[in-house]
C-alpha cells in the first residue's frame, strides 16, 4: 500500500509541476462504491488523482458503471482489479484518455465506453490492452483518429465507432486489426474511404456504413473479404448501386433513395425497404436470393412476371408498393416461398390460380387493403386456414370499415359495374350475394333513422304531456 501511495504521490507532483497549480489528491474506495460488479455514485473529476483501494481486489472480473460522473478512467484501475475481463463505463461523462491509460490491463477482454464524451483517440493509447476482443466507442463526439489509434489491439474482433462524428479516416487506421470481424461506423459524416484501407482487414465479416454521407459505393474496397456476410448502407445517398461480391449473405439498402441496383455475384438477402425503385433488381444470379424485401417503394402492379428468376426466394415483401392487383402468375415459380406480405396496398380481390404455387407458405401478411367482404370471406375459408397459414388483423377504426373477416377490414361493393378484379376469384353468385348484402345494410340504415325520428317525436310528446 506503501508503494502504491507513493506512485499516485508522484504522479500528482509531476502534474503539479507540469501544470504550475495544486493537483487534487482523493480517495475513492471502491468497496464502499461496488458490490457483485456493480459500482455505483461515484464521482471523479478530470484533474482528480485517485487512490481506489487500500490493495488490490483479486477475482473480480467484471464492473459496470451506473449513475457515476468519470471525466477519465483512473490510471490505477487496472493495478486494483488485475483480473477484470470486462469494463463498462457507459454513460459516465468520459472526456479523455490519458496515458498510461491501460498499462497492467493484460486479462480485458471487453471495453465498453458508449454514449460519453470524447473526442479524440489519441496514438498509441490502448498499449497494454494487447488481448482487448471488444471495444465499442459509439455515441461518443470522436471527431478524430490516427494512423496509430489502434495500436496494440491485435486479437480485437469487435469494434463500434457509430454515432460519432467522423468525416474521414486515416489510411492505416484499421491496418493493426487482423483478426477484426465485426466493425460499425454507422451515425457518422462518411462520404469516402482512402483506397485500401480494409486492406488487412482480411477476416471482416460484417460491415455497418449506415446513415453516412456516402453517395456513391465502391465494392473494390472490400475484394480482399471473402469471407463478409453483411452490409449496411442504409441511410446513405445512394441513387445507382451496385454490388459486386462473390458471396454475400445480407445486403441491407434501406431509406436510400435507390433507382436502380445491379447486383452481381450472390446474394441471399436483401432489404431495400423505402427506396424509389420502379422496378425489381437487375441479379443474375438471382435463383440464390432467399429474402427481398421491396417494402415502400413505387413498383407499382408487378406486370411480366418479374419474379420469374426467384426461384428460392423463402421470404418475399412487397407491403406498400402501390398495387391495385396481382397478375395470376406472379407467383408461378415461388413455390420455397414460405412467407409473404403484400400488406397496405389497394387491392380489391384476386384471382385464386395465383395461390396455387405457394405450397410452402406459413405467413401470409394482407392486411390493410381494400378488400372485397365477400372475396376476403373466400380467401379466408379456401386458402388461408384451410392450410393453417398465419396472419394478422387489421387496426383500422371501425366506423371507417363496412365489417371484418377474422379481423380483417373488408367493404361491400353495391356497383356491380366496378367489380374490374373478379376474374376467378369471386364468382357471380357470390358478386350478387354482396349487392344484396349492401342493399340490406342501406334499408336497415333508412329504418334507423326512421325510428330514431320516430323516438325523437315521442320524448318531444312526453315532455308536452
Amino acid at each position: 500500500m506503501k508503494f502504491l501511495f507513493l506512485v499516485v504521490c508522484a504522479i500528482a507532483a509531476l502534474h503539479t509541476r507540469y501544470n504550475g497549480h495544486a493537483a487534487q489528491l482523493r480517495r475513492v474506495w471502491m468497496q464502499d462504491h461496488c458490490h457483485h460488479g456493480i459500482c455505483t455514485g461515484i464521482d471523479i473529476g478530470r484533474n482528480d488523482y485517485v487512490i481506489l483501494s487500500q490493495m488490490p481486489i483479486a477475482k473480480q472480473l467484471m464492473l459496470t458503471f451506473l449513475n457515476s460522473s468519470i471525466a477519465k478512467i483512473p490510471h490505477l484501475m487496472f493495478d486494483t482489479f488485475p483480473d477484470l475481463q470486462v469494463l463498462r463505463m457507459e454513460n459516465c461523462s468520459v472526456e479523455v484518455f490519458e496515458k498510461p491509460q491501460f498499462e497492467g490491463a493484460s486479462n480485458l477482454m471487453s471495453l465498453f465506453l458508449g454514449h460519453n464524451l470524447l473526442r479524440d483517440i489519441p496514438k498509441n493509447i490502448f498499449l497494454g490492452a494487447d488481448n482487448l476482443h471488444t471495444l465499442h466507442l459509439n455515441h461518443n463526439q470522436i471527431r478524430t483518429l490516427h494512423n496509430a489509434s489502434f495500436h496494440a489491439l491485435k486479437e480485437l474482433q469487435e469494434m463500434s465507432l457509430a454515432d460519432n462524428q467522423l468525416a474521414q479516416l486515416p489510411l492505416g487506421v484499421f491496418a493493426p486489426l487482423r483478426k477484426l470481424l465485426d466493425l460499425n461506423l454507422s451515425g457518422n459524416r462518411l462520404s469516402a474511404f482512402p483506397r485500401g484501407i480494409f486492406d488487412r482487414n482480411l477476416n471482416l465479416t460484417r460491415i455497418n456504413l449506415s446513415r453516412n454521407r456516402f453517395v456513391a459505393f465502391e465494392s473494390e474496397l472490400f475484394k480482399l473479404q471473402p469471407r463478409l456476410k453483411l452490409l449496411d448502407l442504409s441511410g446513405n445517398e445512394l441513387q445507382d448501386l451496385t454490388l459486386n461480391f462473390a458471396v454475400l449473405e445480407s445486403a441491407i439498402c434501406n431509406n436510400c433513395d435507390i433507382r436502380k441496383l445491379t447486383v452481381y455475384g450472390y446474394v441471399h438477402d436483401l432489404e431495400l425497404r423505402n427506396n424509389s425503385l420502379r422496378e425489381l433488381p437487375h441479379i443474375p444470379h438471382a435463383a440464390n436470393v432467399s429474402g427481398l424485401d421491396l417494402a415502400h417503394n413505387p413498383l407499382g402492379t408487378l406486370q411480366g412476371n418479374p419474379l420469374r428468376r426467384f426461384t428460392g426466394l423463402q421470404r418475399l415483401n412487397l407491403s406498400s408498393i402501390g398495387m391495385h392487383d396481382l397478375p395470376e402468375d406472379v407467383f408461378k415459380k415461388q413455390a420455397q416461398l414460405k412467407q409473404l406480405d403484400i400488406s397496405a396496398n389497394s387491392l380489391y380481390n384476386l384471382k385464386f390460380p395465383l395461390f396455387n404455387d405457394l405450397k410452402s407458405l406459413q405467413y401470409f401478411y394482407f392486411q390493410q387493403n381494400n378488400w372485397n367482404c365477400d372475396f376476403l370471406q373466400l380467401l379466408m375459408n379456401s386458402f388461408v386456414k384451410k392450410r393453417d397459414i398465419s396472419f394478422m388483423e387489421d387496426t383500422t377504426e371501425p366506423e371507417l370499415v363496412d365489417d371484418y373477416v377474422d379481423g380483417v377490414a373488408c367493404w361491400y361493393e353495391s356497383n356491380k359495374a366496378s367489380k374490374k378484379c373478379s376474374g376467378e376469384g369471386l364468382s357471380e353468385a357470390a358478386l350478387e350475394l354482396a349487392i344484396v348484402r349492401n342493399d340490406i345494410k342501406s334499408f336497415t340504415e333508412i329504418v334507423e333513422k326512421k325510428f330514431i325520428k320516430v323516438y325523437r317525436m315521442l320524448d318531444e310528446l312526453k315532455a308536452r304531456l
